[in-house]
């Protein structure tokens, strides 16, 4: 579910943006998703694979922090940058 994130400096309409592309990752070009790819292992580095499904799927965050072994504030402090490097143009 979409939450407007205070502590990333995105606006709301610009979070919503990002929220809903890449939910919807699997209808997204090979161009698009090569991108989405490409941020999660910039933003993620050895747990871009965790940031992926955080970013890409309504998987709850307890459940990605738990099967990847990181911890609520790495996970959160991934998804900001994601949110502040994504591309204005996807």
């Amino acid at each position: 579910m979409f939450r407007f994130k205070e502590s990333v400096k995105v606006s709301y309409i610009r979070q919503g943006y990002i929220y809903f592309t890449s939910l919807r990752y699997d209808e997204l070009d090979e161009r698009q998703q090569k991108k989405i790819h490409k941020l999660c292992r910039e933003c993620g580095g050895a747990y871009s694979k965790a940031l992926f499904t955080a970013v890409t799927t309504e998987t709850s965050d307890d459940l990605i922090c738990d099967a990847h072994y990181i911890s609520k504030s790495t996970l959160s402090r991934m998804k900001r940058e994601y949110y502040e490097r994504f591309p204005m143009k996807l």
